[in-house]
């Protein structure tokens, strides 16, 4: 009889040690996982943050912004201000939406040539857009083409239409003296050619700039200016070019407009055209 209430004892004691047991693994189950989705205030990229952008444009541009995001998902050095890092830019791209971490930034000053220029060449970057850019295709490295097209300017038109026909200016033998030519407009009429064979794109990025508008209002204590904000991104494309072909791309981004053509990994065989203008384009 004795044995039989030291047994019940004993398995009375074991079942209040499993129970209690029991209770604190639950709640530390409970405490593991009320810890895991407890959301904390971080920041996070509100839009794509392009390399290079400096500290100061993205607070000013609001293109970060603090998100509740739960404590298991947060990246290691995530940040809740940017407060310490004034004088800092963005050492590489930041997609919408990723956290922002303290290795994102750096000094300008150690941020160093993002590239390198080839013998005898020289590095020149032209604006892109998403067209021009080949749908945001073109990545460093790659080979294009750049193609350019001409207008006739009102004064070459003009010059054109008044030129007497051509047997009216034919001189006589007599009345030629110094040699020199009349100088002849070239283009025409509208024209497009590629201009650039097989260019190397050195690197591409993207500056956040800020347009200030400022608006007349009238209220109950006069009239008022207010500013409003907005930032801009500005693309560009840097290319590895001979002096002389910088100089023709400069001339067709000041005097005409500029395609890119994206070529394979090694080029294409240069090939030369004529052009295409009205005259010729339906041949």
């Amino acid at each position: 009889m004795r044995l039989r209430i030291v047994l019940l004892l004993i398995a009375i004691i074991l079942g209040a040690v499993a129970v209690v047991a029991v209770i604190a693994y639950i709640n530390n189950i409970r405490a593991t996982v009320e810890e895991d989705v407890e959301n904390v205030e971080v920041l996070v990229a509100a839009q794509n943050i392009p390399k290079e952008t400096p500290v100061e444009i993205l607070i000013t541009a609001e293109a970060v912004i603090l998100e509740a995001v739960p404590r298991k998902y947060l990246a290691d050095g995530v940040l809740i201000s940017l407060q310490d890092y004034e004088g800092y830019v963005v050492a590489s791209p930041i997609n919408k939406g990723e956290q922002i971490t303290s290795t994102r930034f750096i000094k300008p000053e150690d941020l160093g040539m993002a590239f390198n220029i080839p013998d005898d060449m020289l590095a020149i970057s032209i604006p892109i857009n998403e067209i021009i850019g080949v749908s945001n295709l073109i990545n460093v490295g790659d080979m294009v083409n750049i193609i350019a097209t001409f207008k006739p300017s009102e004064i070459q038109v003009e010059a054109i239409e008044e030129r007497p026909e051509a047997e009216e200016i034919v001189p006589e033998a007599e009345e030629v003296t110094s040699g020199i030519e009349e100088e002849i407009p070239k283009i025409i009429t509208e024209i497009t050619k590629t201009l650039l064979w097989n260019v190397e794109v050195l690197y591409i990025g993207t500056r956040i700039i800020i347009i200030e508008d400022s608006e007349e209002t009238v209220g109950v204590f006069g009239t008022g200016q207010t500013r409003e904000e907005q930032s801009e991104d500005i693309r560009t494309v840097t290319l590895a070019v001979t002096p002389e072909q910088s100089e023709k791309l400069v001339f067709t981004e000041e005097m005409g407009s500029v395609w890119m053509a994206l070529l394979p990994v090694d080029g294409v065989e240069k090939e030369e055209t004529t052009g295409q203008t009205y005259d010729n384009i339906f041949d």
